[in-house]
């Protein structure tokens, strides 16, 4: 993850922490030894040579998940971030989640539409700098082996308002 980091153009990495600076990246690194594969995810893209070429995480408070992804300028519109975030989604929903959602600055057309490509909704964040991107999920319940084998489940929505000082990949920094 260091050498991503490392590897990653300065664009990127404001598009990923919406600062510059080490301070981002450093708690970015720290966080990634609180991942319990539930509340906190971490994925990490890997090329064939065995080099990292991006990172996805989602942190979830409530099960209402927010995701962060970010890719090498080399690996950009290849998939990687739609298949990145394409399996967050997957864990979300394995983990109960019933909400997902994520803010993307307004200039980076490319991530908004790999959102919606993914079926979330798009709105203009409150600074106008930025949008907040959210879809619904449905948690995908264990199979009961003596239970009923069809059923339905109800996802009730939750209004998400982001405050730049309270996301909770910012809040929960982690070891």
């Amino acid at each position: 993850m260091a050498d991503l980091i490392r590897n990653m153009d300065k664009p990127g990495l404001y598009e990923r922490h919406f600062a510059h600076g080490d301070a981002p990246n450093q708690a970015l690194l720290q966080r990634l030894a609180d991942a319990d594969g539930r509340g906190r995810v971490v994925l990490l893209g890997v090329g064939a040579d065995g080099t990292a070429i991006a990172h996805a995480e989602y942190v979830s408070v409530a099960a209402n998940a927010e995701f962060a992804l970010m890719v090498l300028p080399a690996w950009r519109g290849r998939g990687v971030g739609q298949a990145l975030l394409g399996a967050l989604l997957e864990s979300a929903a394995g983990s109960n989640q019933t909400q997902m959602h994520g803010m993307i600055q307004a200039a980076n057309t490319a991530a908004i539409q790999v959102a919606r490509r993914l079926g979330f909704s798009v709105r203009i964040g409150d600074e106008r700098a930025t949008v907040i991107v959210s879809r619904h999920l449905v948690p995908v319940r264990a199979a009961d082996p003596t239970g009923p084998k069809t059923g339905a489940s109800i996802t009730i929505p939750i209004s998400v308002r982001h405050d730049l000082d309270r996301t909770a990949l910012h809040r929960c920094p982690g070891p």
